[in-house]
């Protein structure tokens, strides 16, 4: 088996992990002390972790390819596996797309209740930290395009593969969208767009976690029919 391929491969995928790794750790990089702990930071940037955990978890089943032994195995549990962690992911992208929502209107009634609710507002989410979200955005968008390109290294067939794409695409996408979303409106409204499209990304994740756990009965079908 040629080597490329799976060095390719691999690389790409920790390439995203990389991306991943940045995005999780934005509240930490972005907690401003001087407000003290009921200051939360954007959490755009968070979600668009748990959509590229999705796109990672399609990855794998490509590197396992590459692994003989293991591919032996997990072609038994891939079924059941993708199920329970389509279930998990189903329901904490659930709750956090609830809590997004429970904060954007939050924001947006104390924005609006003048004087004293615009007051707390700009003291608590006034001051968006975008210099730091662009950095991190920067970073996770070139992991991303360097991942992608080692996979299309790799080979160029996966362009056939229309579901990796579309997570690709969604992914690409929703990065540039919330880009544009913490640079284009005034600073003190950056905190309530941040969250809006920290929303969005989390219903397109609930699609995909609903999708792949769909995708997972036939596997479970044929798995229990082998066996009997």
């Amino acid at each position: 088996m040629p080597l490329r391929p799976m060095i390719f491969t691999l690389l790409g995928i920790v390439a995203f992990l990389a991306a991943i790794a940045a995005e999780f750790s934005s509240p930490l990089l972005m907690l401003r002390p001087s407000h003290g702990d009921a200051d939360a930071p954007g959490i755009g940037i968070a979600a668009l972790a748990c959509l590229d955990l999705v796109f990672v978890y399609t990855l794998i089943f490509l590197a396992v390819d590459y692994f003989p032994g293991i591919r032996a195995v997990f072609a038994r549990v891939q079924g059941i596996a993708t199920l329970v962690l389509s279930i998990f992911a189903l329901l904490a992208s659930i709750l956090l797309a609830f809590a997004a929502f429970t904060l954007l209107m939050l924001m947006v009634s104390l924005l609006l209740a003048v004087p004293f609710g615009t007051i707390a507002y700009f003291a608590l989410w006034g001051d968006f930290d975008t210099g730091t979200a662009k950095a991190i955005l920067g970073f996770a968008m070139t992991m991303k395009l360097v991942g992608l390109g080692l996979l299309l290294g790799a080979s160029f067939a996966l362009l056939k593969n229309k579901g990796l794409v579309l997570l690709a695409v969604c992914s690409l996408g929703l990065t540039f969208v919330l880009g544009l979303l913490q640079s284009i409106p005034p600073g003190f409204l950056v905190s309530i767009t941040d969250a809006i499209g920290g929303l969005v990304t989390l219903i397109v994740v609930i699609v995909w976690t609903l999708i792949f756990l769909i995708g997972s009965l036939p596997a479970i079908v044929r798995a229990v029919r082998s066996a009997v």
